[in-house]
């Protein structure tokens, strides 16, 4: 009896020594769990990350990629715009010539030739729909037209026409009932032998004191000056007030003499002008 409680308290025994033993490892499976969990997680960090940033990584562009620069416009050229034909009859290639202020271009340059060959001119400088256009010492570019830095030059022989030659005036003469006679020149034409040139009445003027004059362009073997012209040389004697009654008009020597009838006379290469007294 004694033996068979000694062996169910044996038994006992060993079956708490178990139970202890399968707690303790159960408690190391769980403890051992985590680890090899956390070991996992740390492995496969460490992969991603050496597939980022290992040698066989592409790399990134740059933030802001520097663009190449635009290249420089080519620089401005002479253009040839076309022919013209001027008022001459000739004719002249028109170029607008490249320059720092720019470039002309062809449609305004033809309307300012247009304008300047048209209109007959005397060769002095012209303004022209805003530019100034003239002829020039040179060979090849005759005329130029200039605005603001730009230049519109004419290659050739075109120009302005000459202006026409001014109608010849009349020079009357004492005998209206006798045909005027005319000259183009200011120099008086010379006499037939034997013609007698009568005296001209050109008209009044008045003196500085108030008085008029009868100015007569002098008929003579020299020939006679023109009324225009003695109108012009007999009113500024007449009106000028000087230390002396003799002075220099334009090439006329002019001075008082002792006649009540023609008291000044005004002379020049044998031609004479008279001022009478009314």
């Amino acid at each position: 009896m004694r033996t068979t409680r000694l062996a169910a308290s044996a038994v006992a025994a060993l079956a708490v020594i178990a139970g202890l033993s399968g707690c303790s490892d159960n408690k190391e499976d769980h403890s051992a769990h985590p680890s090899s969990t956390t070991a996992a997680t740390t492995t496969a960090g460490k992969t991603s990350a050496a597939k980022l940033t290992g040698t066989s990584a592409a790399p990134l562009p740059s933030p802001s990629p520097t663009h190449p620069p635009h290249p420089a416009p080519p620089p401005l050229q002479d253009v040839n715009c076309g022919q013209v034909t001027g008022g001459n009859g000739a004719t002249a290639d028109v170029i607008v010539f490249a320059s720092d202020a720019g470039r002309a271009g062809c449609t305004e340059a033809f309307n300012v030739v247009a304008d300047y060959l048209e209109v007959p001119r005397t060769g002095d400088a012209a303004n022209v729909d805003g530019w100034v256009c003239e002829p020039q010492p040179d060979a090849s570019v005759k005329h130029i037209c200039v605005n603001q830095g730009l230049t519109i030059g004419l290659r050739g022989d075109a120009a302005p026409a000459d202006p026409p030659s001014p109608a010849p005036s009349p020079i009357r003469t004492v005998d209206p009932t006798k045909p005027p006679v005319t000259t183009t020149s200011s120099v008086p034409p010379e006499p037939d032998p034997g013609t007698t040139v009568e005296d001209v009445n050109c008209g009044p003027v008045t003196d500085a004191g108030g008085h008029a004059r009868t100015v007569i362009a002098v008929g003579n073997s020299a020939g006679r000056p023109g009324c225009t012209e003695a109108i012009t040389v007999a009113t500024t004697y007449a009106t000028t007030i000087g230390p002396s009654d003799a002075m220099v008009v334009d090439g006329w020597q002019c001075n008082a003499q002792p006649d009540a009838a023609t008291p000044s006379v005004c002379s020049k290469d044998g031609l004479v002008i008279a001022l009478r007294a009314n």
